[in-house]
């Protein structure tokens, strides 16, 4: 009787490990989104209104449908910080505009939630007349 116990049990195994779901290694990988940040060109005078960009892609294709698409800002060395959601235009793109009250050198992390993932580029932007000695 034991035997028999023992021979349906390991029939059991086999048949549930046969009919399993393929492998995880033969599923399809979704490709990462990136994210370009598109900063001002050349020097950025206090209260000057200037754009600011975040191209969004899956593989070659253009993201249009990002959850969330924010600009943080945050000067050097702070801790306060402010956050603009932007708009979407077209191709993957989102802008905003900002002028800077402040001179400084500031942190812009661009927030982006699209497709499951999120990812946060940084970069740095100088506001008004610094020395290069003045900048980290």
């Amino acid at each position: 009787m034991k035997k028999s116990g023992l021979i349906v049990l390991i029939l059991c195994v086999l048949l549930l490990v046969s009919c399993s779901s393929a492998p995880a290694s033969d599923a399809e990988v979704e490709e990462l989104i990136r994210v370009d940040l598109i900063l001002p060109t050349g020097p950025v005078k206090t209260s000057e209104t200037v754009p600011f960009e975040a191209r969004v892609t899956q593989g070659e294709s253009p993201v249009e449908d990002a959850q969330e698409v924010e600009f943080e800002f945050r000067l050097a060395d702070q801790v306060e910080f402010q956050r603009i959601e932007a708009k979407h235009e077209e191709d993957g793109r989102y802008r905003i505009e900002k002028a800077f009250e402040v001179e400084g050198t500031y942190e812009v992390t661009a927030h982006v939630t699209a497709r499951g993932m999120h990812v946060m580029p940084k970069k740095e932007i100088v506001v008004g007349d610094l020395w290069r000695s003045e900048l980290r």
